[in-house]
């Protein structure tokens, strides 16, 4: 299964959400205010393991619009979304 994660994780909750209900193939996909995760060491605990395991991924535009640079995670373009999709299936969003 494939979650996305639009809001930062300050504030609100959709990460930690998302990770409780994440099984051992799923794929987490960062985007919008999600991807500040990405660049937080405070959350590295809990994602550098699906970054190590290839199913962490983060977007693209989203960190170039903000200025980031994530210190974990694949980036993704939009087109490598689409195909993750399609792979994985429609996604939950948090």
């Amino acid at each position: 299964m494939l979650h996305t994660v639009k809001h930062s994780p300050f504030g609100h909750h959709g990460l930690e959400q998302a990770l409780h209900h994440m099984q051992p193939d799923d794929h987490l996909v960062l985007w919008q205010d999600g991807v500040i995760a990405a660049t937080l060491p405070a959350w590295q605990p809990r994602l550098q393991p699906l970054a190590d395991a290839g199913r962490l991924h983060v977007m693209s535009e989203d960190l170039a619009a903000r200025g980031l640079e994530p210190i974990m995670g694949k980036v993704l373009t939009m087109a490598g979304l689409v195909e993750l999709v399609v792979e994985q299936g429609s996604p939950t969003a948090w």
